[in-house]
C-alpha cells in the first residue's frame, strides 16, 4: 500500500522562516511542498490554483494577515486544512483561528518537533489547537 502524498502550500512573509519551513516539509517522504506565498493574498489565490491538502500560514503578515486570509479561504469552500503559525502563543488568536476554520494552531518555536505531526493530524480530521 503506498502512501498518500500530501499536498502542501507555505505562507509566511519572512522569506528565511518561509525557506526554513519548505526545507523541514522536504525532508519527509509523505508531503510535497506545491507553492509557497508571502501574503495572505497570495495564499488565497494559490490556495484556489492548487487546491492544497494542507496550508501553513503565518498568523501576522503584510497586505492580508492569516487569520483573515484563512476565514476567506474557509468561505470559498476549498478543501484544505489550515494550520496558523505564531511567534505568540494568545487563547484570542487561537480562537479566531479556529473560528476562521483552521484545524491546527503551532507556536514557530516549537514548529520543528510538532509541524509535521500537525499536518498528518489534519489530514485525518484531527486539530492541533
Amino acid at each position: 500500500m503506498s502512501e498518500q502524498t500530501i499536498r502542501v502550500l507555505v505562507v509566511d512573509d519572512h522569506k528565511l522562516v518561509l525557506k526554513s519551513i519548505e526545507n523541514l516539509l522536504q525532508r519527509e517522504s509523505d508531503i510535497e511542498v506545491v507553492g509557497t506565498a508571502e501574503n495572505g493574498r497570495a495564499a488565497i489565490e494559490l490556495a484556489q490554483a492548487k487546491e492544497p491538502d494542507v496550508i501553513v500560514m503565518d498568523v501576522s503578515m503584510p497586505e492580508l494577515d492569516g487569520i483573515r486570509a484563512a476565514g476567506e479561504i474557509s468561505a470559498l469552500g476549498i478543501s484544505t486544512h489550515i494550520i496558523m503559525l505564531s511567534m505568540h502563543h494568545s487563547s484570542a488568536l487561537v480562537h479566531q483561528a479556529r473560528k476562521n476554520g483552521a484545524s491546527g494552531y503551532i507556536i514557530k518555536q516549537q514548529a520543528n518537533r510538532d509541524l509535521i505531526p500537525a499536518i498528518r493530524a489534519a489530514m485525518n480530521n484531527g486539530m492541533t489547537l
